[in-house]
């Protein structure tokens, strides 16, 4: 048994994996090593961003580093899959911290939305308000917001400027701009 352990050890001794490692270079090994941490530094921060363009650029120059001091096909081989590996697991680390712990209670991970299900104040239509007669809740400098019934709007006041409390008479309905104008008093006689 002893002389199978040998020869098994003596053989992985020459193979590539073996010297991968332990013909490695101290700048190599750190290109790589910080690569790394700052790649899973990007993970914190949102957007892709100065942290990992530093670190891949970072792993990338320790592949080439290891590939120009004395690496063969095998270890340009054996050193992406490595950091492929160790890419896939710290995302997956940190993807499942994220969910389960704590940190996805903070706001940067909150993703709930202050609008109700299935509405969404960008796609309302207004159309239904043109000729409606309404009050200015605020006063209008050109925009500001009237009620028209029970529903406020936000409006924009054609003529530039309406008191707070006046009538107003929506005249123009473009997508979300709802355009409005003072309504005059009629005069009986």
């Amino acid at each position: 048994m002893n002389l199978l352990t040998s020869l098994l050890l003596e053989g992985f001794a020459d193979s590539s994996f073996a010297r991968l490692f332990t013909e490695m270079n101290a700048w190599t090994a750190a290109l790589f090593i910080v690569g790394l941490i700052l790649c899973a530094a990007e993970m914190f921060i949102p957007g892709f961003g100065v942290c990992g363009i530093c670190g891949s650029l970072l792993v990338v120059a320790g592949i080439v580093l290891r590939m120009v001091f004395g690496g063969d096909m095998l270890m340009l081989l054996y050193m992406v899959l490595i950091a492929l590996v160790l890419f896939i697991l710290m995302f997956w680390v940190f993807s499942r911290l994220i969910t389960k712990s704590r940190l996805s209670r903070t706001a940067m991970f909150h993703t709930e939305n202050s609008l109700p299900e299935g509405a969404t104040a960008g796609t309302k239509d207004f159309s239904a308000l043109l000729n409606c007669e309404g009050k200015a809740e605020t006063s209008l400098h050109p925009v500001g917001r009237a009620k028209f019934g029970t529903e406020t709007v936000d409006v924009v006041a054609r003529d530039g400027y309406i008191e707070q409390g006046a009538n107003v008479v929506v005249v123009q309905v473009e997508g979300q701009r709802v355009v409005v104008i003072e309504k005059q008093e009629e005069v009986i006689l």
